[in-house]
């Protein structure tokens, strides 16, 4: 039997989610929080980085303290995960240093969504490693230096770098081996001697489905020990601005049993949550968004599993990227994921998302229709993925697992070039736009022009990322326009503009 086979379903649960799409346009039709932005303040021109809290409901969105709402767009950054290594010779990620945060910086990006791990966390239970936590702080740092918000992202696939097929064990017919990913800690991965072979994907091994079944049960509570841990991470960054929020466990899998998977997974972002409000309310924090996600495979959380108002919906786009290359998928999932966000009363931030196609033109068409389609709704943005990808990333070693001599030494020739070269993904956008952002219209794959509309009951400073490779200032025209700023930076224009009431900025790059 294939191991999705063994995810046990009740005839109650097998009915429903064939009532999916019924019971969505039920659950957007109820009630929801119903939460009011920021009152409208004028920053000026200035720039910084200014607190960011998230709103329900009607006005669902992200806003800074000055009462704009903000666009977060920008990369995954992954040189702080803690990663099964396959080869002692080929390293798992590459070095962080200055000119990452800076080219990232000059493609405009505002936000970089911090892979970081639980078993790098927590190598011991209860306590933070102290030079782990130094490693964040200093990433966070300098993104902040460089104009760019953190959001802190709880990774995992797969659950664990600890669960991996020894390399001398033969997998039956059917099976193949499943390499080693990254997520939890040894002393929170439980897998009671199930096989690690897979009949598919990584999330489809026994011994996967086992340790999430122990986690979603709270086994020697671990499901709370992640909660908690949360905790510690919120109060360490309670008072920085510069922290967008915290992302509280990447693309969560199935545990044996689908009803057991979403009942803990509510249980979990509820301890989450919990644990973070409790946290910064006893040092005076201010409150940091929390991004939470589906299920991998789909199925979703509970609507009602937070009454809490600063939360927004962080789910993954791969239409037409992984898995089925049906045409009209990306438009139908984008679809989707924004009902969704209806149901649950928040905006959506989409923390991954990209083209892996090996042709250059279909990878840039496919950015650009992509970009369409976010501009159409942007929510509060996204973050592509991913921005470097070394020659011992899991990602590389999974088809040549365990890998041979000859393997190794062909990865080894590519150590250390390890930038993944994304088209379309440098691009014009409003980063904060005073009151309500009504639509937004830019070249969808580069090129400086852009098109903002918006609705403002206080003057207030609109500030807009403009992409462009030349010093020719950029044309600022519309209605309900004041004065402009416009600061040559690496990559663009950093353009700041006065605006009032019913605006429409139009600029020519």
């Amino acid at each position: 039997m294939g191991a999705m086979g063994i995810v046990r379903r009740s005839r109650a649960t097998t009915r429903s989610w064939r009532l999916v799409p019924l019971l969505v346009a039920v659950l957007v039709a109820s009630c929801v929080p119903d939460g009011s932005p920021p009152p409208v303040l004028d920053p000026g021109p200035d720039g910084e980085l200014r607190w960011l809290t998230a709103v329900r409901g009607k006005d669902a969105g992200v806003y800074d303290d000055a009462g704009r709402q903000v666009l977060l767009r920008g990369v995954n950054f992954n040189h702080l995960g803690d990663y099964f290594q396959a080869h002692p010779d080929l390293p798992t990620v590459a070095s962080l240093d200055e000119d990452d945060w800076a080219d990232a910086a000059a493609q405009g990006h505002n936000v970089v969504r911090l892979v970081t791990n639980w078993s790098a966390w927590e190598p011991q239970r209860g306590t933070l490693d102290p030079d782990y936590l130094a490693r964040v702080r200093a990433a966070v740092a300098a993104a902040n230096r460089h104009g760019m918000y953190v959001v802190i992202d709880m990774h995992q696939d797969a659950w664990s770098k600890h669960i991996a097929t020894p390399p001398e064990e033969e997998c039956p017919p059917g099976t193949r081996p499943h390499i080693g990913w990254d997520g939890a800690p040894e002393w929170a991965t439980f897998t009671d001697g199930w096989p690690t072979c897979t009949p598919g994907s990584r999330e489809e091994s026994p011994a996967v489905l086992a340790a999430w079944h122990a986690f979603y049960t709270n086994r020697a509570g671990i499901r709370d020990a992640l909660a908690a841990t949360w905790g510690r991470i919120a109060a360490e960054f309670a008072h920085e601005p510069g922290v967008a929020g915290f992302d509280l466990l990447n693309e969560p899998g199935l545990g044996f049993d689908l009803d057991i998977t979403l009942v803990g997974l509510a249980h979990y972002y509820r301890s989450a949550i919990a644990e973070i409000r409790a946290a910064e309310a006893a040092v005076g924090g201010r409150g940091h968004i929390v991004f939470f996600e589906p299920t991998v495979v789909g199925p979703f959380v509970e609507t009602g599993f937070s009454d809490d108002a600063n939360l927004v919906f962080a789910p993954h786009n791969y239409g037409e990227s992984i898995g089925p290359q049906l045409p009209g998928l990306l438009d139908l999932l984008t679809g989707a994921l924004q009902l969704l966000a209806r149901a649950y009363g928040t905006t959506t931030w989409i923390g991954e998302y990209g083209s892996f196609a090996s042709d250059d033109a279909e990878r840039a068409a496919y950015m650009s229709r992509f970009n369409r389609l976010d501009d159409a709704n942007p929510g509060a943005g996204g973050t592509w993925w991913q921005w470097e990808q070394e020659c011992g990333d899991p990602h590389d070693v999974a088809g040549a697992y365990p890998p041979s001599d000859e393997w190794v030494a062909q990865q080894r020739e590519r150590c250390g070039d390890a930038r993944m070269a994304t088209p379309c993904t440098a691009r014009s956008y409003p980063r904060a736009a005073p009151g309500r952002l009504l639509s937004l219209r830019a070249a969808p794959c580069g090129g400086g022009t852009l098109t903002v509309r918006g609705r403002t009951p206080t003057p207030s400073t609109a500030e807009l990322w403009i992409a462009s490779d030349t010093d020719g200032r950029p044309v600022v025209t519309g209605t309900g326009v004041g004065d402009v700023l416009a600061e040559r930076r690496p990559g663009g224009w950093r353009v700041a503009v006065r605006v009032e009431g019913d605006y429409l900025i139009d600029v020519q790059g």
